[in-house]
């Protein structure tokens, strides 16, 4: 009788512990996160910049994140530091000058339980590239380019991006 009082008090300890667990995970997770889904043919480096209402655009908003060369979709969640609210977003495809093209299936962006999705090339909706991406209708992806000797390809954040981002934030406050 006393060993099975004794394991029932330790069952209960372990099921009230792993539920405080489960509680404060929910809780802490205060952060955006943004999902990208490519094929990379090189090593590279990606850099995520956010924008928020009293910085500009800075290295010190950002986060870099390598990815491996592989002729397989993959899948990248670069998750922005907690209680960061940006206002919008600027996605970086790489460093490596010699990655001549890059296939994207997915920019989202994730809040709490809320996404803004980018999947299944909706992405173009809420991010445009700027003058080193064109699109590559040979490759069926994007064509990386320099210009002028320079090199920086990205994907900046349209004003449909910066209206579901706000909107996003505010339903988390309700």
């Amino acid at each position: 009788m006393n060993s099975k009082l004794l394991s029932i008090l330790m069952l209960l300890f372990v099921m009230v512990s792993c539920k405080q667990n489960t509680e404060n995970e929910t809780t802490s997770k205060d952060n955006f996160s943004v999902i990208i889904e490519g094929v990379f043919a090189k090593n590279d480096r990606l850099q995520v910049f956010y924008l928020t209402a009293d910085k500009d655009w800075n290295d010190e908003s950002s986060i870099h994140v390598p990815v491996y060369a592989s002729p397989e979709m993959q899948k990248l969640k670069i998750e922005l530091p907690e209680k960061i609210s940006p206002t919008n977003i600027r996605v970086d495809v790489g460093e490596n000058e010699s990655q001549l093209n890059i296939t994207l299936k997915n920019i989202s962006v994730v809040y709490k339980n809320d996404t803004i999705s980018g999947d299944s090339d909706n992405f173009k909706t809420l991010f445009y590239p700027n003058e080193f991406i064109t699109w590559d209708p040979v490759y069926f992806g994007y064509k990386l380019s320099k210009i002028n000797e320079a090199y920086d390809p990205y994907f900046m954040g349209t004003d449909l991006l910066i209206d579901k981002l706000e909107l996003i934030k505010d339903q988390t406050k309700e």
